[in-house]
């Protein structure tokens, strides 16, 4: 494993209930301290790829079958995802998954539980989060199921940044919300990976966004990586654009146009 990269897949092949193929052949590196994209359309395979290095596949009967991934120094291919996160890997699912009935500030603390600090410990952790999310101070005794999607979202980032983690995993943060919101979310993503030295690697529809904020990207399509480059690379590829910007030469098309098209040609 090279020196430079936190995380290595190498040839990853994943399936579930020992029939379906979700993912294969999938190759991918995140250095260290950087922010890498993981970019497709729905179903293509993003959150399979993040729940494969998480070690969540076995709750939802998946395995990973082939290749190998290497987290900081070594194999973790048959780790838990308990192990995982005491090995500082930690993953903000899609969809948020807030606890609805406990107040915003017990959802924040709940990602401590794997550190076992005390009380002081706790709240100064907890002020450097309402440092990042001031927010979430305001909302702080509400209880997270009558915060809006954004602010579950903050919630969601905020309670896995309280397990201190070498490395932050996250699915779909754009998903659903408005784009002032998800503006302030990859700010507040960008200076978490600036001042907490975490490494991260998103999963994204929003190829935009995604790309203006990462430094490397991937696309990934039915369960295989099909491009990959620097992101401001990626942002100005024509392919980029006319697949996934639904931007070209000839002004704007959405995907469906450009299959076609390449179909008569």
């Amino acid at each position: 494993m090279s020196s430079e990269n936190i995380l290595e897949l190498e040839n990853i092949e994943v399936v579930y209930d020992d029939v379906i193929l979700a993912l294969y052949d999938v190759t991918l590196n995140v250095p260290k301290g950087k922010i890498v994209a993981l970019l497709g359309g729905n179903g293509a395979g993003k959150s399979t790829t993040l729940k494969s290095i998480s070690s969540m596949l076995l709750s939802e009967r998946g395995k990973v079958t082939k290749g190998s991934i290497n987290y900081d120094g070594e194999n973790t291919t048959k780790n838990t995802a308990s192990d995982m996160v005491k090995k500082g890997m930690v993953q903000v699912l899609e969809g948020r998954r807030c606890f609805g009935h406990l107040t915003v500030e017990e959802n924040i603390i709940s990602g401590s539980y794997s550190r076992k600090l005390g009380r002081s410990e706790i709240n100064n952790e907890l002020d450097k989060m309402y440092n990042y999310f001031p927010r979430l101070k305001e909302r702080r005794k509400s209880q997270a199921g009558f915060t809006s999607g954004g602010e579950q979202q903050m919630i969601a980032v905020a309670r896995a940044m309280m397990a201190k983690p070498k490395m932050l995993l996250l699915d779909e943060p754009s998903m659903g919300l408005a784009p002032q919101l998800v503006a302030e979310i990859f700010r507040i993503v960008k200076e978490l990976n600036s001042n907490e030295d975490v490494s991260i690697l998103l999963a994204e529809q929003n190829t935009n966004v995604a790309l203006r904020n990462a430094d490397y990207g991937y696309i990934i399509e039915t369960g295989k990586v099909v491009m990959e480059g620097a992101a401001d690379s990626l942002l100005n590829d024509d392919k980029v654009k006319e697949y996934y910007l639904g931007i070209s030469s000839e002004g704007r098309k959405n995907f469906r146009d450009v299959l076609r098209q390449e179909k008569k040609n």
